[in-house]
């Protein structure tokens, strides 16, 4: 004696399935990348977006800063970031800047940098279902 079952898929509920899991999950990391970048003005914290796309049988979703200066927070700079050597000056013979809590300009011939502070990744972590590829693009 033989049993024989026929099992219909409804493809197209399955892909909505997938892509609102997707964009949930899509949505938490955001939102805990917001909780976890750092703060001065609160600029980075402002400027993140998250985005679920398709793309043929792909269910993509994005998160992301268009602030320039986003990358060098998460990455690092200077000895810490991927170059791995301290900030000097191009054109002149020494930095300036003014610190954001006062005392005055500061002059240097060079800087070591800041360290990462990849609070991206880490929102991925906490968030993501499985494991994390750490590929990082710009």
């Amino acid at each position: 004696m033989s049993v024989r079952v026929d099992v219909d898929v409804d493809e197209a509920a399955v892909a909505r399935l997938v892509a609102d899991v997707v964009d949930e999950v899509t949505a938490e990391v955001a939102n805990a990348a917001r909780r976890r970048a750092p703060v001065d003005r609160g600029q980075l914290r402002a400027s993140i977006r998250s985005e679920t796309r398709q793309h043929g049988s792909q269910v993509v979703g994005e998160v992301w800063s268009s602030l320039e200066y986003a990358a060098y927070v998460h990455q690092g700079t200077g000895i810490y970031g991927p170059a791995g050597r301290p900030i000097r000056p191009r054109r002149a013979r020494v930095l300036s800047w003014e610190p954001s809590g006062g005392g005055g300009r500061v002059y240097a011939r060079e800087v070591r940098g800041q360290r990462p502070q990849p609070w991206l990744l880490e929102a991925l972590r906490e968030v993501a279902p499985g494991p994390v590829d750490e590929t990082v693009r710009y």
